[in-house]
């Protein structure tokens, strides 16, 4: 019996399925069995596999119609035969001790679940841990861990990260709440399913270090789907009843319930701004009000790309008292080295640089380099851009985190 058993569910991910599988196999832990679900995959992902099963016996293939990834995973957890298991992406890749340390830590605090941070690899890579605090989290403290699982309200975050593919389950456990996810969830199956593990769980450990590293792409196995945009709601529709019918579990907790439904109305949300195919995206994204603590007149340089630098753009051409100069901060794509762009500012005469971009820590990186090549820091204004529902849920709890809630501008 292998230690560790690894679910890669696979579905048209030829690009890259090699690195996520050299990945695995060059794990510092040996004793594992590597279970890829082919989840009918139209490209040359089968032929990809069946290469690497005949180079190393630990790798089994699995060839089926194609049924989503809760049916894929559901396939690899009945054909697992480690003690513990975990997931990984396709697309996806891990560091090569990922496991060695996960495992070390399963039997040295002898837990029911470890769950480690991950880096996520986009236009650029920030790393994400869990923000509830790091280490174990015996009998006595999972009462306390399961109403911040969801979110911890007082940060606005996510308490555990949600994603299975960054933590290592004790297989028997696993099977039961994998199980019993409903094959028509599409949306949110990593975390309905990490509640359910975490109701029967004893004891879980928080490593806070990212191991893991989840690739964003367009057309991932979790976003991929063909059914109409439309179909959005029904989705949100299958995550609401199983997180109901989770509410007669003795450990679910009436703080549970509120944040579950709080995390309906975040997937409300993204599909107004993001998944329903509307003509006018991100319509509730961007709270406008960040721009009133502006003086008249002031002329702004947006700093950034992407969709939160268009938002501004056209949050600001709304407002004729205010002058938008120029937007820089250069995409992949144009390969504009910030030296250059920032010199170019010599020929602008500038009230303000906004850095456009909602991730905190990427952020500040970019205001430290905009100082460090002369920019004085009275100029430069980052917003915080908290999701519009969270001022409604802290009005709703009575309570606040000390944030601007007009979202007002100011430096980090």
């Amino acid at each position: 019996m292998p230690k560790v058993s690894v679910i890669i569910p696979v579905y048209n991910t030829q690009e890259y399925l090699r690195k996520c599988l050299d990945s695995v196999i060059g794990q510092s832990l040996k004793d594992i069995e590597i279970i890829c679900v082919d989840d009918g995959s139209t490209d040359t992902s089968p032929d990809i596999l069946e290469e690497y099963a005949r180079a190393d016996a630990r790798i089994k293939v699995i060839h089926r119609p194609n049924g989503g990834l809760v049916s894929a995973r559901k396939a690899g957890i009945a054909a697992a035969t480690g003690t513990y298991t975990g997931y990984v992406d396709s697309d996806d890749w891990i560091e090569s001790d990922m496991y060695e340390k996960l495992c070390g830590l399963m039997e040295e605090k002898q837990t029911g679940l470890v769950t480690c941070g991950y880096f996520l690899e986009g236009s650029y890579t920030t790393s994400h841990l869990d923000t509830v605090d790091g280490g174990l989290y015996g009998a006595e403290d999972m009462g306390y861990l399961r109403d911040h699982a969801i979110y911890r309200m007082e940060c606005r975050e996510t308490g555990l990260r949600g994603g299975l593919w960054c933590k290592l389950f004790l297989t028997g456990k696993l099977k039961s709440a994998q199980l019993e996810i409903p094959d028509e969830i599409s949306i949110a199956e990593d975390k309905v399913c990490l509640l359910r593990y975490l109701l029967d769980c004893s004891s879980v450990y928080v490593l806070k270090e990212p191991l893991y590293h989840w690739v964003i792409r367009q057309s991932s196995m979790s976003r991929e789907s063909k059914k109409p945009q439309n179909a959005y709601l029904v989705k949100v529709h299958y995550v609401y009843q199983y997180l109901r019918s989770l509410y007669v579990h003795a450990n679910f907790t009436e703080e549970m319930r509120f944040q579950a439904e709080v995390y309906i109305t975040e997937l409300i949300f993204l599909g107004i701004n993001k998944r329903m195919g509307f003509q006018h995206k991100n319509m509730l994204w961007i709270d406008p009000y960040w721009m009133d603590k502006i003086p008249q007149n002031a002329g702004i340089v947006l700093y950034g790309a992407g969709e939160l630098a268009e938002k501004y753009k056209a949050q600001l051409c709304s407002r004729p008292d205010i002058r938008l100069l120029a937007v820089i901060g250069g995409t992949e794509k144009k390969k504009i080295c910030m030296d250059a762009e920032i010199n170019s500012l010599g020929f602008v005469k500038y009230d303000y640089i906004i850095i456009t971009i909602k991730n905190r820590e990427k952020a500040e990186d970019i205001r430290k380099k905009l100082t460090e090549r002369g920019i004085p820091e009275n100029k430069i204004i980052w917003c915080e851009q908290p999701e519009a529902y969270w001022r409604y849920i802290e009005a709703e709890r009575g309570t606040g985190n000390g944030v601007d809630q007009a979202g007002g501008p100011g430096s980090i």
